[in-house]
C-alpha cells in the first residue's frame, strides 16, 4: 500500500531590499539551508532585481518585488496626497530626518505606511516570516494571510534610534520573535518579559562553503598585497552613529602622532551617508595613506583573505554576520563590545573585544600596533576552528514544528 505524499509546509518568507549586507547575507543561507522537500517557500522583497537570484537556490520561489510604485508618478502623488494619514506620516517623517537626525526612526513611521501601497497577495500560507523589520515587518503583519507568522530581530531597537511604541501591536501579535543574538534576546526580555514564551534563539546561518566559494575571486588592494604591512579591512554600511567610523579615525590620527601607524593599511568597504564625511575627515587628519575608503563593492569576500585583521569599532550591533565571514576566511576580528560581541569571539582565543568606549578604542588598538605578534596565536586558532553553522537550521523547523503544533 502506497502511503500518501507528506504535504509542504507552505512558508512566505518577506525581506526589505535586497542588498550587500549582513542581513541579507544570513537570509540567502537561511534560504538555501531550508529543507525544500518540507517547505515549499516563497520570497518576496519590497525592491529587488527581477533577473537576479543572488545566489538563492533554484528550489526557492522568487515572487515580484513587493513596490509597485514609481515614485514621481502622478498616480502615486495624487493617491498619497489624498491620504490624510499618509500626509501626518510623512510631516513626521521629515521632521525625524531634518531636525532630529534620526532617520531610523523617519524609516519606523514611513514604514507603517508603505506596505498599504505595496503588492497584494491572494495565497495563504502555514508560515509567514519578516526577516527583517521595518517594511517587511508591516507587509507580514497587515498583509499576509498565514496559520503562524514569524519576527526576525537582527539588531537591538532603541540602541538603534527607534521607538518600541511605534510597533508594539506587532510584536504583541506575532506569533513568535526569533534573536540571532542570546545577548539581544536577554535584553529584549528584560523589558518585555510577557514575550518570553514566543521568544526563540536562532543563530544566523552561514555556510563556510558558501563564503569561501564567494571569495575565489581576485581583486587588487589600493596599497599593493606586500607582507610588511599589518593590513585592516571594514565591511559596513558608512553610518558614524552605528559604526563608529568618526572614533575610529580619531584614534587613527592619535596613533599617527604616537608614530606607530608606518606599518598599517586599513581598508574599507561600503558605502553609506556618511562616505563624503569620512573622506573628509582623513584627510583632515592626513590619514590618505593610511585608511583606504572604496567604496561598496557587489562581493567584498575577496578582499577578506588579502588581510589580517577585521576591524569593527561599532557603536552598537546586533550580531553582525560579516564578523563571521571574516572568521571563515582566516581574519582576527578586533571590535568594540557590542551586544552580541562576546558571543561570537572567544577574546584572546581567536579575536580582541576592546571596551565600547573611545579611549579604549585607542589604547587597544595602541597596543595591538605596538605588539602585532600578538595576532599569531589567535590566527591559529582561528585557522582550527570550524563557524559554518548551516546544520542549526533545525533550531527554525523546531520553533515552525511547535507553532503550528498549537
Amino acid at each position: 500500500m502506497r502511503s500518501e505524499p507528506v504535504k509542504k509546509i507552505s512558508l512566505f518568507v518577506c525581506f526589505n531590499h535586497a542588498h550587500m549586507g549582513g542581513a541579507m547575507t544570513s537570509l540567502i543561507n537561511f534560504l538555501n539551508a531550508l529543507d525544500t522537500d518540507r517547505y515549499e517557500v516563497d520570497v518576496m522583497f519590497y525592491e529587488n532585481d527581477t533577473e537576479t537570484r543572488y545566489g538563492i537556490k533554484e528550489q526557492i520561489h522568487i515572487l515580484p518585488q513587493g513596490k509597485q510604485h514609481q515614485k514621481l508618478g502622478f498616480a502615486n502623488i495624487i493617491k498619497k496626497a489624498c491620504n490624510p494619514m499618509y500626509l501626518a506620516a510623512f510631516a513626521k517623517d521629515r521632521y525625524y530626518k531634518k531636525v532630529k537626525h534620526n532617520k531610523e526612526k523617519a524609516v519606523q513611521i514611513m514604514s507603517r505606511q508603505g506596505y498599504k501601497y505595496s503588492r497584494k497577495i491572494d495565497k495563504s500560507y502555514d508560515v509567514a516570516v519578516a526577516y527583517d523589520i521595518g517594511w517587511c515587518m508591516n507587509y507580514v503583519m497587515n498583509r499576509v494571510k498565514a496559520e503562524r507568522k514569524i519576527l526576525w530581530q537582527h539588531l537591538e531597537m532603541e540602541k538603534a534610534g527607534m521607538d518600541f511604541k511605534l510597533d508594539r501591536k506587532c510584536y504583541e501579535n506575532v506569533d513568535a520573535l526569533a534573536f540571532v543574538s542570546r545577548e539581544c534576546m536577554d535584553g529584549y526580555l528584560l523589558s518585555h518579559p510577557e514575550h518570553v514564551s514566543k521568544s526563540y534563539f536562532i543563530p544566523n546561518l552561514l555556510s563556510a562553503e558558501f563564503v569561501r566559494k564567494r571569495g575565489e575571486a581576485e581583486v587588487k588592494l589600493p596599497f599593493g598585497d606586500t607582507e610588511e604591512y599589518l593590513k585592516l579591512i571594514t565591511v559596513a554600511r558608512i553610518k558614524f552613529r552605528h559604526k563608529g567610523f568618526d572614533r575610529a579615525v580619531e584614534a587613527f590620527s592619535k596613533l599617527k602622532r604616537d608614530g606607530l601607524l608606518s606599518n598599517v593599511k586599513w581598508l574599507i568597504v561600503g558605502d553609506g551617508s556618511d562616505l563624503d564625511e569620512l573622506k573628509a575627515r582623513i584627510g583632515a587628519v592626513g590619514l590618505e595613506d593610511v585608511i583606504y575608503p572604496i567604496g561598496a563593492r557587489k562581493n567584498p569576500i575577496p578582499y577578506l583573505k588579502k588581510c589580517d585583521v577585521f576591524f569593527l569599532p561599532s557603536r552598537y550591533e546586533g550580531k553582525p554576520m560579516a564578523v563571521t565571514e571574516a572568521f571563515i576566511m582566516g581574519l582576527v576580528p578586533v571590535v568594540t563590545e557590542y551586544a552580541s560581541a562576546r558571543e561570537q569571539i572567544r577574546h584572546g582565543v581567536d579575536g580582541l573585544v576592546f571596551q565600547n568606549d573611545d579611549n579604549a578604542l585607542y589604547e587597544g588598538l595602541k597596543k595591538l600596533f605596538k605588539n602585532p605578534a600578538i595576532l599569531e596565536d589567535l590566527k591559529k586558532n582561528v585557522a582550527a576552528t570550524d563557524y559554518g553553522n548551516e546544520s542549526e537550521i533545525a533550531a527554525f523547523d523546531d520553533m515552525a514544528g511547535r507553532l503550528l503544533e498549537k
